[in-house]
């Protein structure tokens, strides 16, 4: 009911914000399609990764997202907020890394800053390790012992307002590896109550978008947010 009540802050005609969508790992741009269709609603433009199954290697991955990127912002005559969820939120703040002129805001929710493998539970682990052997990847994928994953797990966007959104009740990934403690003055730590999956589709993590969306494109994270994180 609070999201049907909830004043939603609607962009100005002509000028909502360019976001693309990275899904988590094992998933596709369809577990993110309700949240894309909602800020399409409140007047933003949201274009989706072109991911199938976010399971392939990193570097692969990564390399696929900058060309989609570069395609987004060169044809839409604007920068990006990239959202993404779980693995896409590291992949989100390696692009905010990478190419700071095309992505305006980065957005992570319920991503681990580090190994993916080490901050799961059991179960993802589990399968991180057979899609791994599936596809004839390194056994260590997505852990320390994978060069790639590892180089991108750690990297803030230095000049990019970032937005990390996280859950004590995630059940997935531990929630304490989703804060940022780097202290760079562009990052907030933002706490939600959601389980892993459901940030997908809940409203308090809707919300804590919405309101960045409005914020100038330039303005730093807040820092009263920020130092608030445990």
């Amino acid at each position: 009911m609070h999201a049907f009540t909830y004043p939603w802050p609607h962009a100005e005609p002509g000028k909502g914000k360019l976001l693309m969508f990275i899904p988590g790992f094992m998933a596709g741009d369809i577990t993110l399609a309700p949240m894309a269709t909602f800020f399409r609603t409140i007047g933003h433009r949201p274009v989706m990764s072109g991911i199938w199954s976010n399971s392939e290697c990193p570097r692969e991955v990564i390399a696929g997202l900058e060309n989609r990127i570069r395609q987004v912002t060169d044809r839409r005559g604007a920068p990006a907020v990239i959202i993404g969820h779980s693995l896409g939120g590291i992949y989100a703040r390696e692009l905010g890394h990478r190419h700071p002129d095309r992505i305006e805001r980065v957005i992570t929710m319920g991503s681990p800053l580090g190994p993916v493998r080490g901050a799961a539970n059991l179960l993802v682990q589990a399968v991180a390790r057979s899609v791994a052997m599936m596809r004839g990847k390194a056994e260590g994928c997505l852990s320390e012992s994978c060069s790639c994953g590892l180089s991108i797990s750690n990297r803030v966007p230095d000049n990019v307002p970032t937005t990390v959104i996280y859950s004590r009740t995630d059940g997935v990934v531990d929630w304490q590896s989703c804060i940022d403690r780097s202290g760079s003055p562009m990052v907030e730590n933002v706490e939600v109550m959601s389980s892993h999956v459901g940030m997908a589709v809940s409203a308090e993590v809707y919300k804590v978008i919405a309101l960045r969306l409005v914020q100038p494109a330039s303005s730093p994270a807040r820092s009263e947010a920020a130092a608030s994180a445990r």
